[in-house]
């Protein structure tokens, strides 16, 4: 969406939240565009619109530390996933060897969820719960 944008068939004039701040401001270009708008369309309601985004997926507590204790209360017993993630962490002794850099968080973090999935889904569930207590 543009910061400015006629919707015809809802007859209205759209407009981003960062744009109604800088239209806030008398004799800004937003101002006179917005002005522009309204003497074009002089019935059409001007409205704020929200993002349609999907809000990221959060994962609050999630550290490298959380990872680590669950890997070792749900790794095999020859410890294959541990070594990999310290492989990728940069921690393990051949990573220290080869000077290899630890990979970013974003990574690591699709790495554990494809490791773990049931983790990812008991998490997910349990933020839809609290969004849903919110909403009530």
């Amino acid at each position: 969406m543009t910061n400015l944008t006629i919707n015809n068939k809802a007859r209205t004039i759209e407009m981003t939240k960062k744009f109604e701040k800088a239209a806030s401001r008398f004799g800004s270009d937003e101002y006179k565009a917005l002005q522009e708008a309204r003497r074009d369309n002089p019935t059409y309601k001007v409205i704020v619109k929200t993002s349609t985004a999907k809000s990221k997926e959060s994962f609050k507590g999630l550290t490298y530390d959380y990872m680590k204790k669950y890997i070792a209360a749900h790794d095999d017993k020859d410890k294959t996933i541990m070594a990999e993630f310290e492989m990728l962490r940069g921690t393990s002794a051949e990573a220290k060897e080869m000077n290899a850099a630890a990979r970013p968080y974003g990574e690591m973090k699709k790495w554990f969820f494809d490791k773990y999935p049931a983790f990812k889904e008991f998490t997910e569930n349990c933020n839809k719960a609290l969004k849903k207590e919110k909403a009530a």
